[in-house]
């Protein structure tokens, strides 16, 4: 969980121990307890809105269980 004042407002996150796309969400999409549209900034493919990858918080956000395990580098900006 990352945690700041406020909840997330627009996430990249991008896994680093291996192979993946840059992935991006934001408020305007809706980052909600459910399924939140993303886009993958590193290619042409249209938005993804039927998983449930990130979830949040008073405080921040979440990634879900459903997001595969793995060591990520994000940005987040309440």
């Amino acid at each position: 969980a990352c945690g700041f004042a406020g909840g997330a407002r627009f996430v990249l996150a991008k896994r680093t121990d291996a192979a993946g796309s840059w992935y991006v969400w934001d408020s305007t999409r809706g980052i909600v307890a459910g399924n939140d549209p993303y886009l993958f900034i590193n290619t042409i493919a249209a938005e993804v809105t039927n998983t449930d990858f990130i979830d949040p918080l008073t405080g921040g956000f979440t990634f879900s269980d459903n997001f595969t395990d793995g060591t990520y580098l994000f940005l987040a900006i309440a």
